[in-house]
């Protein structure tokens, strides 16, 4: 870890013995920048940071973390310590044994230099030693394929929208900040008159008390510490059966969220010398190929509700420039009709019919002139659900029906699509038998409890349903963003991407180039499967325009 004062590298701060910041700079530099030396490392990406800061620029890569990640998808995860233990039966020495824990931890530029030297040394043994071990085993040409020409050639995009960061409004994440206090203000107010008592909202104990205790509400189950649980799913099912009180709890639960994770939270990740948020990309972090953010995550920002609209009003663009943001239209249902090759869902993408009313007219015998907002909220609710391998259960908490009216959406809908129904008996097949399935590009994905029994067993087969779907999808934005900078360049266009979140690539685009920015971008995002997939429908990429985040969405 680098400290930004680079004071500490002066000469009076050396040890005897010591090199200065300088002298080591000028032998890495040209090391690092030779095409013709392989560098290998470890989440390579965090150093590629790092050293940019000196102008140290990397070329010719090679990351221990992403080979496993590329070959082990799902199995485990691929820290440098597990993948010790794995490979090479060592333990490896934990950063908390130099710096401790908590509060009480110290930053590394304060650990003893002897101590500091013997860490890093076992921390490049272990990784060439596992790049020895792993990089023989990408065997496979689809694994291979998938590292060399998706995982590998992504680090330095990755690495620039990170060190590019997103603009942040604070003063509006402030407003945003105390106008959730005294939402959830009023919220306590009325809860407390509902329940007829004064409680720390906040305390699942404490609520657990009220409302299967004092209350006496039936269903009440003891955690292992005691305490009723109070999760999600026990309030929404109470919620379900007309518990106002239920109702209000969730409601002050995510107001609690939005304020502590994004309008709270995102004001302290904000760099003070940039003014920006810059997120960190977890390349290894999902089953199914998606990248995850970090130290903030931006990835789960709610979408429909007014306060999430609000927290993406924070995201602005600099004076002269506008946010521009792409986005995949319906990716993993155009996705499903490819993969499951259903021909009446296909017709209807290349007849540019909205899917969720065709779904609702197949499922309910309706014309598109009986179509009401309500019906066309539940034939989308039953598209994204039953891709992911919904129960009747989790579709009946959705559309707050009663189970039973669910199980007869499902049925119905896969008499109505009875290719949906085809692909996942035969994607829970092929995993049964290899203990994987694949993305359309060959990235596998490994499902372990694919042959236990019970809650297992039906997890594992919802998974493979899906990893296949949302798997090919995160394969086609990454090839995406791939592929831009090369195309912007050629143009002369000088848009920089700041976000990737899903199926959305977010840009802050000079004003003066905002049309043909979004016309090569678009063609870029539309034809990203090119030349390796031949899609029977077109992806459609949907394009807007803001002076924030919330605009352009």
């Amino acid at each position: 870890s680098v400290n930004n004062d680079d004071d500490l590298f002066h000469k009076k701060d050396l040890l005897e013995g010591q090199l200065t910041l300088e002298v080591v700079l000028d032998v890495l530099r040209p090391l690092f920048q030779d095409s013709s030396i392989l560098k290998v490392g470890q989440n390579i990406k965090y150093d590629i940071k790092v050293l940019s800061k000196y102008k140290v620029h990397f070329n010719s890569i090679d990351d221990t973390m992403l080979i496993s990640y590329c070959i082990n998808g799902g199995k485990h995860r691929h820290g440098m310590n597990l993948l010790s233990n794995i490979y090479l039966d060592h333990e490896a020495t934990p950063i908390s044994a130099l710096i401790g824990n908590g509060k009480s931890a110290i930053t590394f530029d304060l650990v003893p230099i002897d101590v500091a030297t013997k860490y890093a040394a076992e921390d490049a043994d272990i990784t060439l030693r596992l790049w020895k071990i792993l990089k023989p085993k990408l065997s496979s040409n689809s694994v291979c394929t998938i590292y060399e020409t998706m995982e590998r050639k992504l680090i330095p995009i990755l690495a620039e929208i990170e060190l590019s960061g997103v603009l942040i409004n604070n003063q509006h994440l402030t407003q945003i900040s105390n106008s959730l206090s005294a939402k959830m203000l009023v919220l306590e107010k009325k809860i407390y008159q509902i329940s007829g008592y004064e409680f720390n909202v906040g305390s699942p104990k404490q609520l657990g008390e009220i409302l299967f205790e004092k209350i006496g509400l039936p269903g009440g189950k003891k955690n292992k510490t005691g305490a009723y649980s109070t999760g999600a799913e026990v309030l929404e099912k109470l919620t379900y059966s007309g518990n106002e009180l239920a109702e209000q709890v969730l409601e002050w639960r995510q107001l609690s969220k939005l304020k502590s994770t994004y309008a709270d939270a995102l004001r302290e990740h904000i760099n003070r010398k940039t003014g920006r948020v810059h997120t960190s990309y977890i390349m290894s972090g999902t089953t199914t190929g998606r990248l995850a953010s970090a130290e903030p995550n931006l990835q789960n920002i709610p979408i429909r509700s007014d306060e999430g609209k609000k927290i993406r009003e924070a995201f602005i663009a600099k004076p002269k420039h506008k946010i521009v943001s792409f986005d995949y239209s319906q990716i993993e249902l155009r996705v499903l009709a490819q993969i499951a090759d259903i021909q009446n869902l296909k017709k209807a993408f290349l007849n540019s019919v909205d899917i969720h009313t065709m779904t609702a007219c197949e499922m309910f015998n309706l014309t598109v002139d009986d179509m009401t907002p309500e019906i066309r909220r539940r034939a989308k609710a039953i598209n994204f659900g039953v891709i992911y391998g919904i129960s009747a259960f989790g579709l009946a908490n959705n559309l707050r029906i009663p189970r039973e009216e669910a199980a007869k959406f499902i049925k119905t809908y896969f008499e109505r699509f009875p290719g949906i129904k085809s692909y996942m008996d035969k994607t829970i097949k092929i995993a049964r038998a290899d203990n994987y399935v694949e993305t359309l590009f060959g990235r596998r994905i490994h499902i372990p409890n694919i042959n236990s029994k019970g809650n297992l067993a039906s997890f594992a087969q919802r998974a493979a349903i899906n990893a296949p779907i949302q798997g090919t999808a995160a394969d086609i934005i990454k090839r995406a963003m791939i592929k831009i900078p090369a195309a912007l360049a050629q143009n002369n266009l000088s848009a920089v991407m700041i976000l990737q979140v899903h199926d959305e690539l977010l840009f802050e685009v000079p004003i003066s180039e905002i049309k043909t920015t979004i016309e090569k971008i678009r063609f870029v995002m539309e034809t990203a499967c090119d030349p390796i997939i031949r899609m029977d429908i077109p992806l459609i990429v949907d394009s807007g325009i803001g002076n924030n985040w919330s605009e352009a969405h």
